[in-house]
């Protein structure tokens, strides 16, 4: 199977997962189109019988059908079918256009609570930009599918209907018109089977010109600080005006031909009926009523294939579309509640390492070796190394991001496989080293996480967190909105809005990682007073680089190369000769 077929199948299977939800809408629709083609379906027909009642009447030649004439009757029966066709026509209408938006709503919220359940593990080796893209796209490509194959499939049922009709008019030209839309569908498909080919590549082009041009202006500040914005410039004109364009430019050269031998062979069936409709007239066998109905049903015979020839490529495109992000929905979310969970707990902060082992991926390299330690409730420990050795790790495997490839992490004596992942994480607050703040106000970022609290504990929690004499000195006080990333803030005002975000939560567990690292004295000052406080009764884990904020910390866990190489209170570790804790401190305090 060519990659193409299987991606088709994807995008077949995806987008029937986007719509079958919908199957009672659906059949609705089915019911309705049904109604419709036959209406449409015989208006030609009895057209074409009124214009001969007209010309009868020409001639003085009159029927009648109890009290109507012969052509008031048809024009009556014709008024009322039109009126039919038109309203259910308009509900048809009505009830896609709601399906469709439905539908492109609806991919775009699955896809977001999607990406809220991926473990974080997706999140950090995944261009999350461009699958957000992809997200977007498929919403209004899918929803396009639909919107086209609501409103041209009654027309093929048309089709079979005014075929039927055709022939019991003339079956010679009704012949015709079938060779030519025959010819017209052999044609189109000759051009859509290998055009996919191209236009997989041209979506694949764009997506990752798009993807690469969009991660550059997200790290717009790393490409002024390198005055690359030229280099990326031509980045982006490269993938999108080179390739890309070049791509997309053949597959419109492609679809402007389709449309030229279009028009010339419903241009070559329309004349051959007309020339062969003479002799027929002449010799009494066809009406002039009868070819008005033929030349109304070669327009509905071509009228649908026209569309389907203009709409194929939003139909590949949606499928492509769907395909791409079936990927994404394919990848498995977090498991928050095992199978063999126990019931939900207060933890009361113990934690254990048993020879825990870790890896990324199989192929990859251990990450952390042979760790094993233990901490009792309450207890402050600090994990202390160069970047890269496993600290943070260490750390993630206690919110159960990720597991140990070996070995065991138990919390209260549970294993983190075994535990309700939304209860453990909603125990454990993070006041990180750099702080991502929501573009919102001062009030949504500190209750962010505990999101039913009243007002008086947030301004509680911002005045333990030092921050409440700042924020009251600002216009709109606590409905400040801080900017993208809290751009609006310093980086102390920042960490203290984290520090009241974690006071509100009241954790089991805090992780701190280096969070006075970016500060200045003054602000540093502030800022650990305040940890201090939320560290009271608390199992802390600090993760550090700088070796001053350790100092009060029950044990020191110092980390070389994933494995624990040191441990002990810091007077103990710097009298060690030659011991790596006491390496790091010389350094830091200039004596390497």
């Amino acid at each position: 199977m060519s990659a193409e077929t299987q991606k088709i199948k994807i995008g077949l299977r995806a987008i029937w997962r986007f719509v079958r939800s919908f199957k009672v809408q659906l059949a609705i629709l089915v019911a309705l189109g049904i109604i419709s083609a036959l209406a449409n379906g015989s208006v030609p027909y009895i057209t074409g019988r009124f214009f001969d009642a007209l010309i009868a009447v020409s001639r003085q030649e009159t029927a009648s059908l109890g009290p109507l004439p012969l052509w008031g009757l048809l024009l009556l029966f014709w008024a009322v079918i039109q009126l039919i066709a038109n309203n259910i026509d308009w509900i048809i209408d009505r009830l896609r256009r709601k399906l469709d938006t439905k539908v492109f709503f609806n991919i775009q919220t699955e896809g977001f609570a999607h990406f809220f359940k991926l473990p974080l593990s997706y999140h950090k080796n995944t261009h999350i930009s461009g699958d957000l893209q992809k997200l977007s796209t498929a919403g209004w490509r899918v929803s396009g599918i639909i919107q086209t194959v609501i409103d041209i499939a009654p027309q093929f049922l048309s089709i079979l209907i005014g075929v039927m009709l055709a022939a019991s008019i003339n079956f010679f030209l009704a012949g015709i018109l079938l060779t030519g839309v025959l010819l017209y569908v052999l044609i189109l498909v000759r051009v859509l089977l290998p055009v996919a080919r191209v236009d997989f590549a041209a979506h694949r082009a764009m997506n990752e010109g798009w993807d690469d041009s969009a991660a550059a202006v997200l790290q717009i500040e790393s490409v002024k600080q390198a005055v690359a914005e030229e280099y990326e410039s031509k980045r982006a004109e490269a993938a999108m005006l080179g390739k890309a364009f070049g791509l997309w430019y053949k597959l419109h050269l492609i679809w402007s031909n389709v449309g030229f031998f279009q028009r010339l062979i419903v241009f070559v069936t329309q004349l051959a009926v007309f020339i062969f409709s003479v002799r027929f007239v002449s010799d009494g066998s066809l009406t002039v009523g009868e070819l008005v109905a033929l030349n109304g049903y070669a327009l509905m015979f071509f009228g649908p294939f026209v569309v389907l020839g203009h709409s194929w490529q939003n139909i590949q495109n949606g499928i492509s579309a769907a395909a791409d992000v079936e990927n994404i929905f394919g990848a498995s979310t977090e498991k928050y509640v095992p199978d063999d969970a126990g019931k939900p707990t207060t933890l009361t902060g113990e934690v254990k390492f048993e020879d825990v082992c870790f890896r990324y991926a199989p192929d990859q390299p251990p990450v952390l070796t042979d760790v094993s330690f233990g901490v009792f409730p309450g207890q402050i420990i600090a994990l202390v190394g160069a970047s890269g050795v496993g600290k943070s790790t260490a750390i993630s495997l206690l919110s159960g991001y990720n597991f140990p490839t070996s070995g065991r992490v138990l919390l209260d004596g549970t294993d983190t496989r075994r535990l309700n992942l939304t209860n453990l994480r909603k125990q454990i607050a993070v006041v990180p080293q750099e702080v991502a703040l929501f573009n919102d106000t001062i009030k949504a970022n500190i209750r962010y996480g505990s999101f039913d609290v009243a007002d008086e504990k947030i301004t509680q929690a911002a005045r333990e967190a030092h921050i409440d004499e700042f924020v009251n000195t600002l216009p709109e006080k606590y409905d400040t909105v801080v900017g993208e990333r809290g751009v609006k803030l310093s980086v102390g005002q920042k960490q203290r809005i984290a520090i009241a975000r974690a006071i509100l939560r009241r954790p089991s567990i805090l992780i701190l990682d280096e969070p006075t690292s970016a500060l200045d004295a003054k602000t540093e000052k502030i800022v650990t007073e305040a940890l201090e406080k939320l560290m009271k009764g608390r199992t802390t884990f600090i993760i550090a680089h700088r070796l001053s904020t350790v100092r009060k910390a029950n044990t020191i866990l110092v980390f070389e190369g994933g494995k624990i190489a040191e441990r002990g209170l810091h007077q103990e570790l710097i009298e060690r000769e030659n011991g790596v804790y006491r390496h790091l401190y010389e350094y830091q305090i200039g004596l390497h």
